[in-house]
């Protein structure tokens, strides 16, 4: 197969599907197409002349398709009110071949999409979040709006309502803690029959029998807080970690990743020996009881293995996708450490 121009030269002897018509020529033009390969041919029938298009595989999706895919996973009808998810930018006619994906959609991770061409940034924080006034160039959030439209990239976000999904953003944390025997913390029950709370236009969603927030289980083995604590920033990459509580052992722990400070007395509650989650506030450090270990170990930090997760799914379920992980850290908080002045 020789490739001249936008066109492929192919032998008749690599179709060998078209044996049985009598063709113009030993050779077939194979038109390549951004997102799929489509075989063009003449043939020559008593009568009639006619160019016929073949579709090699069932290679096009489109934006609809990975909101249809989300919807399974993690209903827009679980997102909680204040939030803005699903399709942000774009058509769901749109095709794609080429996913990148990010916690956050910031000017890095958008010049790195328009770089690689992706079709599709599927982030778990929205871009849009408040009312627009403007999408101009001069505006932060218009100005990636703006790039993004120029260069036909989509954007589609699921926040809270990954937040709230069996195996979302709770769960990974808690599986990258290695943690066993994982449950929701607190849970929520949902009727079967659920319609969108956004806007993906996917239709009804399937039954989900349970959701909710956090997540709560076991260390495989007991360990002291030394040790978990070094585990916890081992296994996060987190620069710096704010904890308050030593208790003897640490063996049941709850996790919540992002701001979950709503489910420290849930944690407490169920009898956790630690919870970790991020963006506490310093009067939420006093526990109550030093036998509690709470932790903040950061927003960005607590959250971000839901992307690779986020790939992983995508992969499985459209194999003739590309799926990238963002090579680029939108972790906005840096942390510095100075040595503590002597008294």
């Amino acid at each position: 197969m020789v490739w001249k121009g936008k066109s492929f030269i192919c032998p008749r002897k690599m179709l060998p599907f078209f044996s049985d018509q009598k063709a113009d020529s030993d050779q077939y033009r194979v038109s390549k197409q951004r997102h799929f390969l489509q075989i063009r041919f003449c043939l020559r029938r008593p009568g009639i002349r006619a160019e016929r298009g073949l579709l090699l595989g069932n290679m096009s999706h489109t934006y609809r398709h990975i909101l249809e895919y989300l919807e399974e996973w993690a209903p827009q009808s679980t997102k909680l009110e204040y939030d803005n998810v699903g399709l942000l930018v774009g058509s769901e006619d749109h095709e794609v071949s080429r996913i990148l994906a990010c916690l956050d959609v910031t000017p890095e991770v958008v010049e790195e999409a328009v770089a690689m061409e992706a079709d599709l940034i599927v982030a778990h924080h929205p871009l849009i979040f408040r009312k627009l006034s403007r999408i101009t160039p001069s505006d932060t959030t218009g100005s990636l709006i703006y790039r993004l439209i120029k260069n036909d990239i989509g954007v589609l976000a699921a926040h809270t309502n990954l937040d709230a999904a069996p195996g979302g953003v709770s769960f990974v944390l808690a599986d990258r803690l290695g943690l066993i025997e994982v449950h929701f913390l607190a849970t929520e029950e949902q009727p079967k029959s659920l319609r969108n709370g956004g806007n993906s236009g996917a239709g009804p969603a399937r039954a989900v029998r349970q959701t909710g927030f956090g997540a709560i289980g076991k260390l495989p083995e007991p360990m002291d807080v030394s040790g978990f604590l070094d585990l916890v920033g081992e296994r996060l990459g987190s620069s710096g970690i704010r904890c308050s509580g030593n208790p003897s052992t640490i063996h049941k722990v709850a996790v919540c990743g992002g701001a979950g400070s709503s489910l420290v007395d849930e944690a407490r509650r169920q009898g956790a020996d630690a919870y970790i989650t991020a963006d506490l506030k310093y009067h939420e450090f006093f526990s109550g009881s030093d036998a509690f270990l709470l932790v903040d170990a950061g927003h960005y930090e607590s959250e971000v293995p839901v992307v690779k997760a986020l790939c992983d799914r995508l992969r499985d379920r459209f194999p003739d996708l590309e799926v990238h992980h963002t090579a680029v850290d939108t972790n906005p908080v840096r942390y510095v450490f100075q040595e503590q002045p002597q008294k």
